[in-house]
């Protein structure tokens, strides 16, 4: 063969590899539609494993911006079920379409269906959070009048004194939210066997027994600026022969000083868990001020697991 036609048959087989479709790994139950865009890579998009074990299945619709390379650099979800919505717009800001796309946008649809082996096989149960059973010694509210404090103290489904249980914090949660959408929910051990409750807006200030004790809240995305070291989790073996991936969603109390000073699982795969939180404990932050003053952060961190990894 002439180096020519060696040439030619070179370029030909790699056209031919590009156009070919990339075999992806989507968790059982899970279809894909791209609407005709051809796609360098992208990750797999997993079930939740809540929405499985409810039985939540639908279409999320995502609308994507792409960059100048054919780069996902902006997603929303247009429509779809609450459950399923993360899972589908973590993977697709992952994606890399072909570079013909460039700067457009478009929508993709991506189809969850409880694959049948699901539905009859009984789920397993999921790990307890270790506050389950801890008797709640405080419900502390921070960032609101004390009008509104009372007010929504009077709403609450649960007090002092009684026995926290998963369904009574998701009651306690979802009566939050209806008081105000924007207030979150946290549980902070005191002791043993007590725990404390923690009702708060974003931004809002925590004070304990001296401006020493100062805590804010920030968001996942502002707070990630801060990182200065951030060392990567290790993909449990296990995990990847097994194809599981997903996201791990922690809430951390972030020091004066910058470092990590508590961690605690608020979802995710248990055999991905454990080894977010081993990364996670040795992140460092840029210390975050405010009035000029050190103090602690307290926000959540998503540690994102893909076999691209």
């Amino acid at each position: 063969m002439s180096k020519k036609r060696l040439i030619f048959a070179l370029a030909a087989g790699l056209a031919i590899l590009a156009a070919a479709p990339q075999v992806t790994n989507d968790a059982p139950g899970v279809t894909v539609d791209l609407g005709g865009a051809g796609v360098m890579h992208r990750t797999g998009v997993p079930y939740p494993a809540a929405a499985l074990k409810q039985g939540v299945q639908g279409t999320v619709v995502v609308e994507v911006k792409l960059d100048a390379n054919g780069n996902v650099a902006d997603a929303r979800v247009v429509s779809g079920p609450d459950e399923l919505r993360n899972a589908a717009l973590q993977s697709v800001l992952q994606w890399h379409l072909m570079k013909n796309l460039a700067g457009s946008s478009r929508q993709v649809s991506i189809s969850f269906r409880v694959p049948e082996a699901a539905a009859q096989t009984p789920a397993m149960a999921a790990p307890q959070p270790p506050w389950v059973g801890h008797t709640v010694k405080a419900i502390n509210v921070f960032g609101l009048s004390d009008e509104s404090r009372a007010a929504l103290l009077s709403q609450l489904p649960v007090h002092e004194g009684v026995t926290l249980s998963v369904d009574s914090l998701q009651a306690v949660t979802r009566a939050a939210k209806e008081f105000d959408e924007h207030l979150s929910v946290g549980v902070m051990s005191t002791g043993t066997n007590d725990v404390t409750l923690e009702i708060t807006p974003p931004g809002a200030v925590r004070t304990g027994a001296s401006l020493d004790t100062k805590r804010i809240i920030v968001g996942s995305g502002p707070q990630a600026s801060k990182l200065l070291s951030q060392p990567r989790p290790v993909y449990p073996p296990e995990a990847k022969a097994a194809h599981t991936q997903g996201v791990v969603k922690l809430r951390a109390i972030i020091a004066k000083d910058g470092t990590i000073q508590n961690l605690e699982l608020i979802s995710g795969e248990p055999v991905l868990a454990q080894a977010a939180i081993d990364a996670v404990k040795q992140w460092v932050y840029q210390p975050t001020l405010l009035n000029g003053q050190p103090v602690e952060v307290v926000t959540q961190i998503d540690v994102n697991f893909t076999l691209a990894q």
